[in-house]
């Protein structure tokens, strides 16, 4: 688990754009322009830069989630540990401190963080918010706060720290009843996603298929075959396309809805567009079933 700061996803992003955009005007250009044979598709050169402009996006952001999970997590924890320290009469500076080189990582190197800017002049209060900041989650800014108040008001320190990791637990108590209440219609997402695939392939494995070989036995043996000719490459290239658009925005659906965040689709985005390409690609243009 790592912090993954904004700037540094702000690179990411555009570094991974960058790539992508440059393969896919690369296959388009060849396409059009230049006609160079090459080992795959255009279809495939394009969805291929697609991956690539969101793979490592998607990577930074599950990984920085997982971290900040891990921090709020363990904030219960580090809650009991100031209340204990303060019990011999410590002050909640020193509690800091002391709570700082107990093993609850990924907190405990924040914890530092915190004891280190004390150390150098800041006040409580500063360290604190910077904490805050840096997690940038509803629990930590919660946390932060009151454990400011309690440093100001003074009184039975250790019995309003033991209420407030209650009440933290409580809300990741909350939390975790929200998202298991939630995923249900994430689940929903995915399965209304396969059933598109499925109905595509059965369209192009019928349908499709049985018009078109009727429109060549009609063609060889001339008669005159009523209705649109039917182009089954560019009805595959399509559906192909439609899959991969709708495996793109139902996995940033399934983050908003599941997670409270887009960026947090892109994971699902990848895992979507891919399973979609991959079934196109085995079982319509190289079929092995």
């Amino acid at each position: 688990m790592m912090r993954v700061p904004r700037t540094e996803k702000r690179l990411v992003w555009i570094f991974s754009l960058v790539i992508g955009v440059l393969l896919e005007g690369s296959a388009l250009l060849n396409f059009f322009f230049f006609k160079m044979p090459l080992v795959l598709r255009p279809d495939d050169l394009v969805f291929l830069g697609l991956i690539i402009a969101l793979f490592p996006p998607a990577a930074v952001n599950v990984l920085d989630a997982r971290w900040r999970a891990a921090i709020d997590k363990k904030l219960p924890e580090f809650l009991i540990g100031l209340s204990e320290a303060s019990s011999t009469g410590i002050t909640l500076t020193r509690a800091i401190e002391l709570a700082a080189k107990r093993k609850i990582e990924p907190l405990s190197s924040e914890l530092r963080r915190i004891a280190n800017l004390i150390s150098w002049g800041r006040s409580l209060d500063d360290a604190l918010t910077e904490f805050a900041d840096r997690v940038e989650t509803r629990l930590a800014r919660r946390t932060a706060i009151l454990v400011s108040e309690i440093n100001r008001s003074g009184g039975d320190i250790q019995e309003v720290l033991e209420t407030v990791s209650k009440h933290i637990n409580e809300l990741q108590t909350v939390e975790m009843e929200r998202k298991s209440l939630i995923k249900p219609y994430t689940t929903v997402i995915y399965i209304a996603f396969f059933i598109f695939v499925f109905i595509d392939i059965l369209l192009i494995r019928t349908l499709f298929s049985e018009l078109k070989s009727i429109q060549s036995l009609v063609t060889e043996g001339g008669g005159l075959f009523l209705g649109s000719a039917v182009d089954l490459q560019q009805i595959e290239l399509v559906l192909s396309q439609l899959t991969i658009l709708e495996g793109l925005f139902g996995g940033l659906v399934a983050g908003k809805i599941g997670e409270g965040s887009i960026g947090a689709g892109l994971k699902h985005s990848l895992i979507l567009m891919t399973s979609g390409f991959m079934t196109f690609f085995f079982l319509v243009w190289h079929r092995i079933v």
